[in-house]
């Protein structure tokens, strides 16, 4: 994966930025354990702001990949980067840095939950913490929608996808298997145009 950068050279692929191991496995395991319940605004943060490994325009094109292959966004984030910077191994690293200290925090609320989860302040916080992730996903969402909003395409094929899931309600593999490939299509044309 090159880029261009804004003085017009390319950025170098993932594997030759200098991206240790230990750097993917901290980077994710900081990921895993603050992105408790809403990752995707974490990533962003991590990877394209703080650390700046990718950019914006990379980081959409790897969660655009991920959003198409089964299982959760972030775990296919974290392989798909990690392979990208240092091959299986990278892969491997990114995927246990993100999952370590969730997986064993989980097994702990979830044992501690099952004794209060009839309480009303439990139910409440739950309740609280849903909302706190919802706003998330819809700020990183106008987030990543920002830098395409010229593309007529992307604005175009957006809103028949939100259309289709959010008021026609259609099934989420229906909207997947309907317009992923459309949207492969009609990007492919169009960098065919641009050249």
């Amino acid at each position: 994966m090159r880029d261009h950068l804004s003085d017009g050279g390319l950025r170098p692929p993932l594997a030759d930025r200098g991206i240790t191991l230990g750097a993917l496995f901290r980077c994710f395991l900081v990921i895993g354990i603050t992105g408790f319940g809403g990752v995707l605004p974490v990533v962003v943060h991590e990877i394209v702001r703080k650390r700046e490994w990718l950019d914006a325009e990379e980081f959409t094109e790897i969660l655009s990949i991920c959003q198409v292959l089964p299982g959760p966004n972030i775990v296919n984030i974290s392989v798909l980067f990690g392979m990208r910077v240092a091959g299986l191994r990278g892969g491997l690293v990114s995927l246990m840095g993100l999952l370590l200290l969730p997986v064993a925090l989980v097994l702990v609320l979830g044992t501690l939950y099952s004794g209060f989860a009839d309480v009303p302040q439990v139910q409440g916080a739950v309740r609280a913490v849903a909302a706190g992730a919802a706003g998330l996903l819809i700020a990183v969402s106008l987030r990543l929608l920002w830098p395409q909003r010229r593309n007529p395409l992307v604005l175009g094929l957006g809103a028949v996808v939100v259309v289709a899931a959010a008021w026609v309600r259609w099934p989420l593999i229906w909207v997947i298997l309907c317009f992923g490939p459309l949207s492969l299509l009609l990007t492919y044309l169009r960098m065919r145009r641009d050249g």
